[in-house]
Formats: C-alpha cells, structure tokens, sequence
C-alpha cells in the first residue's frame, strides 16, 4: 500500500487551511480508501476549527 504525503499549510491564516481542507475533501472523495488522505482531512479541519477559535476568542474578550 502507498502512502501519500499531504503538504499542509505553513501559516495559520484561515483562508489557507480553508483551502487545504477543500483540497483534502476533493481527494477524500477521488480516493475514499485512502486512510492516509482521511486523517490528513481530520486534522485539517481539526486544525482550521482551533485557528477560528483563536481569531475569535480575541475579538469576543473586547466587545
């Protein structure tokens, strides 16, 4: 079995991950059986949930 490497963005802007996190649901949804490419998904979504929280605990704290 091949394993793939996916190339996760090097910053933590949200419109990078959100990016990354389409590219790996349109790979998840070429190759279904990739487990490699499913937890590549997870932990983007893992990771683009927890850079939005950190945006918007800042922006909650000052109103």
């Amino acid at each position: 079995m091949m394993t793939y490497v996916y190339e996760e963005p090097s910053s933590l802007r949200i419109a990078d991950w959100e990016d990354f996190c389409a590219a790996m649901r349109e790979e998840v949804a070429q190759h279904p059986d990739r487990d490699d490419a499913i937890e590549a998904l997870r932990f983007a979504e893992f990771m683009l949930d927890g850079i939005r929280q950190a945006w918007e605990a800042p922006q909650s704290n000052a109103a």
